[in-house]
């Protein structure tokens, strides 16, 4: 099937005519005319447009290809354990800094006592 085709058959399957088609993209409704005929070929800009309100992507139009990459899965099982694992690894980087503040104040504690106080 030509773009000239699929662009007449998504016309008709959303119930457009050519003159509302038109005012929706900004052009004439012979330009539509020309695209649905193979007279002329919309431009990128009109392209995706035309993707918008068909709700089809810019590759489908083109080339007549569906989506052919899988969609990706934001709530995937291993998404949520990549993540887990992420928070998992923040507390214990957070804990071990925690933990050298810590030492570090009390060795600091520890020489300031021994300097100051005279302890051995």
């Amino acid at each position: 099937m030509s773009i000239s085709e699929r662009l007449q058959k998504l016309r008709k399957h959303e119930r457009y005519s050519q003159e509302q088609l038109a005012e929706k993209l900004g052009v004439t409704r012979q330009a539509i005319s020309k695209w649905e005929s193979n007279q002329g070929n919309p431009d990128i800009n009109n392209i995706i447009k035309l993707s918008e309100i068909y709700n089809v992507s810019t590759d489908y139009l083109l080339k007549g290809e569906k989506q052919i990459s899988k969609p990706i899965e934001i709530n995937s099982k291993e998404n949520k354990e990549n993540i887990k694992s992420g928070k998992t690894f923040n507390r214990l980087l957070f804990i071990a800094g925690i933990s050298t503040i810590a030492i570090l104040f009390l060795f600091s504690f520890t020489f300031l006592v021994k300097t100051f106080l005279g302890g051995h």
